[in-house]
């Protein structure tokens, strides 16, 4: 999560900021390539989808010392365990 946020919003919103300026480019600039849009607008979107994988999916860690809140089933009291 970033911001609270899953990465599935995220990667949502970087898609559909690529592809409005891609949209945008090719009908404000005259005779600009589609083509060329297109593969920079992929390229741009494969890099901040990865950037996302990194930020968001990266491992929970746990050190020694930390306290850490073990949510049970309903009906049972959550504990609460030292590292």
């Amino acid at each position: 999560m970033i911001f609270g946020r899953p990465t599935n919003l995220w990667n949502g919103l970087i898609g559909a900021a690529v592809s409005l300026v891609s949209i945008i480019a090719m009908q404000a600039i005259p005779d600009v390539d589609a083509e060329v849009v297109a593969t920079i607008g992929a390229a741009v979107s494969l890099f901040l989808f990865a950037a996302v994988a990194l930020i968001a999916n990266g491992p929970a860690t746990v050190n020694e010392g930390d306290t850490v809140t073990v949510v049970t089933p309903q009906g049972s009291p959550n504990r609460t365990l030292t590292a």
